[in-house]
Order: C-alpha cells, then structure tokens, then sequence
C-alpha cells in the first residue's frame, strides 16, 4: 500500500543560529549555505562493547560528542562572521564554546547543542568558480520535537 508522509525532505526553511559568549552574545542566524550542503552532523558512538576470550560480549553507555559541519557559498555574509570568529580566537589563543539552535520544520525537529569549533578552511578555494568551505565543530546535541 501507497503511503504520503506528511513531512518533506525541505531543507531550505531550516534555521540555523550560532552565538558564542564573548564574542556575541546574541544568536546570530547563518546564512548563504553551499549549493547542495548547509550543516551535516556526524555519528555519535554512544555505546562501547568487547568480548572476552569466552565469547561473552559486554556493552556500555559512553559520552559522546558528534562533527557538526557548515558548508557556506563564497558569497555567504555568515563568512565575514566565521573571519571574524576565527580572527578572536587567533589573537587571544583561546577557544571559546559555541551554542547551536538548529530548527527543521519539515520533520518537525529542533536541535540544541554546544561545543568548540575545531577546523577552518585555510583561504577560498578557486577553480573555474570559486568554491564553498567548511566550518567543522565537535558538539554535544539535546534533540527536541517541535
């Protein structure tokens, strides 16, 4: 049997917000995204097993963090920013934690996250046009329905 989800597979009326104390103290939303990429997260190893000589497997629960990746046009305002952020922490060699809002309203999802950014593109890359760069963070996620 035929079925019609009633959610869709929109991305583009996601939101994305970022503040970083310290920095800013309000969120700021990002925006000018890739062509085909906008943030992407990683998996989470939330369990850990072994087996002994016996052949007895054990498992537990472990904390875990995920990637959490930004993919922006060259075109994209929300780089000045990032310039900016990666600048403060240059000059004062210090990290500072970033909070995450992520709202998907085509599945009805929200997401909370805070964690560190962790890899900046090195310049803009330019081939026959220039291309998107990534902005990599290692977080901890709350999932939320909304």
């Amino acid at each position: 049997m035929q079925t019609i989800s009633e959610r869709t597979l929109t991305s583009a009326n996601s939101i994305l917000l970022m503040r970083v104390k310290g920095f800013n103290d309000n969120f700021v939303q990002i925006e000018g995204y890739a062509a085909d990429n906008a943030f992407d997260f990683g998996q989470g190893k939330i369990g850990e097993t072994t087996m002994g000589v016996d052949g007895q497997q054990s498992g537990g629960f472990t904390p875990y963090e995920v990637d959490f990746n930004i993919q922006l046009a060259p075109t994209s305002i929300s780089r000045d920013y990032f310039d900016k952020f990666t600048n403060d922490i240059l000059t004062h060699q210090e990290t500072r934690m970033v909070e995450f809002s992520v709202e998907i309203p085509a599945v009805k999802k929200r997401y909370k996250a805070t964690g560190f950014l962790v890899e900046i593109p090195g310049g803009t890359t330019a081939k026959k046009v220039l291309e998107a760069s990534t902005y990599s963070f290692r977080i901890v996620v709350q999932p939320e329905e909304i």
